[in-house]
């Protein structure tokens, strides 16, 4: 079964030209610190361009090119600012896309899935997968905090990315992300085994 957001191509963004940018990236950024932790943050500008697109939110600003874009980025910096270890946990996330939600006046709330770092404590691949489409279902990309990338070595650590769909079931679902420009594939059940430190799983709804 696959499970997406309605409308992916919302997120192939056209500002670079040529082949489509698959989500805003963290590179864009004008600061040096912001270009290294600034993954949690434009992940939530993902999230936010993506309900606006469809209607549902009003964005503080007009997004119709990059500059507009990292306007955006640099807003819900504001809210989802990294701490010397990042934005290091699915709360973090969760607090600050509320407060941005609540800004524009939105009765949506974020949802939030915690990976812990031991293993006896995380969710199971099935309670995961049911975490994210329900996300999906509900027409929201996923952020997904990956502090540890185990054995999939797509993933860099200590990262949030941007889901937008999953195929799949169980231990062998796989999720389609965006992360700074890339489109990549990654194995749930996989990096649920593997992770050393855990993350997590935010969805807006």
């Amino acid at each position: 079964m696959t499970t997406t957001i309605a409308f992916p191509e919302y997120l192939q963004l056209p500002f670079k030209g040529g082949a489509p940018h698959y989500g805003c990236d963290q590179d864009w950024f004008r600061g040096f610190w912001q270009r290294k932790a600034g993954c949690g943050p434009c992940t939530g500008a993902n999230i936010l361009y993506y309900l606006a697109r469809g209607g549902r939110l009003r964005l503080p600003v007009a997004v119709d090119s990059q500059d507009g874009f990292l306007s955006l980025m640099e807003h819900s910096w504001a809210y989802l600012t990294p701490t010397m270890m990042g934005l290091n946990s699915p709360a973090l996330m969760q607090k600050g896309l509320d407060a941005l939600l609540s800004l524009q006046g939105s009765g949506m709330k974020s949802q939030a899935l915690e990976v812990p770092a031991e293993p006896e404590r995380r969710p199971s691949a099935g309670t995961a997968e049911a975490f994210i489409r329900s996300g999906l279902a509900a027409d929201s990309p996923v952020a997904f905090l990956n502090l540890s990338n185990g054995e999939v070595p797509q993933l860099e650590n200590w990262h949030w990315v941007t889901v937008v769909g999953l195929s799949g079931a169980g231990e062998d679902a796989l999720m389609e992300i965006y992360d700074n420009g890339r489109r990549l594939s990654v194995p749930l059940g996989l990096w649920l085994r593997t992770t050393k430190r855990g993350g997590g799983f935010v969805y807006v709804a």
